[in-house]
């Protein structure tokens, strides 16, 4: 295994495993009776928000090393089936043939993308629309813009914003609306951990794309993330979208793939 690859992987596979952690934290303190929760498993988090979520993951699989089955089985344990675990290039070789012969079939690939966040660097996107993050009072907004963008409608109020509740209160995680005169048009997060700011959760509501919506919330996100010190950012991606344009536009460039598996 080469060494920086790993290294890398640990880096920002961590950060976003970070995130996901606070998200469920503030899951758990909003609603107790979700069981949502957290543990660390060698190395790896096993990150539960409730039954049927769709952020129940396992993450940073083999990155601190071998795996052993107690420690799927454990993991097993946390996130219930179906159990959805995500695997990088820089996991210990050892960790893929156990999760196959446990029945582990590959459901998506991923791109990661880094780029740096040097001083000096001018991150501001020519547009007419306004990016900012979340103000309060605005938390259900935020949830309804990113689920409709996802669920491909423009009807905000066929959404429900309960799913991303816990997003808007995650220590670590700001929330970001964008507008255009006044409107909201997408949203997206970013989380601050170890000096790296994870790009996520990205949503363009359909009749706005086109627009620079999405490059608008890339670049906000990185200035906000530099002025707080972080001198990396990351995202992921599915191969070949719109969004991986949007990244290499921004001077993101290729770190390396990785894949969700999932057991039934």
């Amino acid at each position: 295994m080469n060494q920086s690859l790993q290294n890398l992987c640990l880096r920002l596979e961590c950060a976003q495993a970070e995130q996901n952690q606070a998200v469920a934290r503030a899951e758990a303190r909003l609603n107790p009776s979700s069981g949502a929760r957290c543990e660390r498993i060698a190395g790896a988090y096993a990150v539960f928000l409730g039954p049927g979520h769709m952020l129940n993951q396992g993450l940073a699989l083999g990155l601190a090393g071998p795996m052993s089955e107690a420690d799927l089985d454990r993991l097993e344990t946390v996130l219930g089936a179906p159990t959805t675990v995500e695997l990088s290039a820089g996991a210990d070789p050892s960790v893929a043939p156990l999760l196959a012969a446990r029945g582990y079939r590959i459901h998506l690939f991923q791109q990661v993308w880094m780029r740096d966040l040097p001083a000096g660097e001018d991150l501001e996107h020519r547009t007419k629309l306004e990016v900012r993050p979340i103000r309060p009072g605005e938390e259900a907004l935020f949830g309804k813009v990113v689920f409709a963008g996802f669920m491909e409608t423009d009807d905000l109020d066929s959404v429900d914003p309960a799913p991303f509740a816990a997003t808007t209160s995650a220590e670590g995680t700001t929330c970001f609306l964008a507008f255009a005169d006044g409107v909201p048009l997408g949203a997206g997060t970013v989380g601050l951990a170890g000096g790296v700011a994870t790009l996520s959760g990205t949503s363009v509501l359909p009749r706005f794309r086109g627009r620079g919506g999405q490059g608008a919330l890339i670049r906000g996100r990185l200035a906000f993330a530099r002025e707080r010190g972080c001198a990396l950012a990351a995202s992921a991606t599915l191969p070949g979208t719109h969004s991986q344009a949007n990244l290499e536009r921004a001077g993101f460039r290729v770190a390396y793939p990785k894949l969700e598996l999932v057991k039934a």
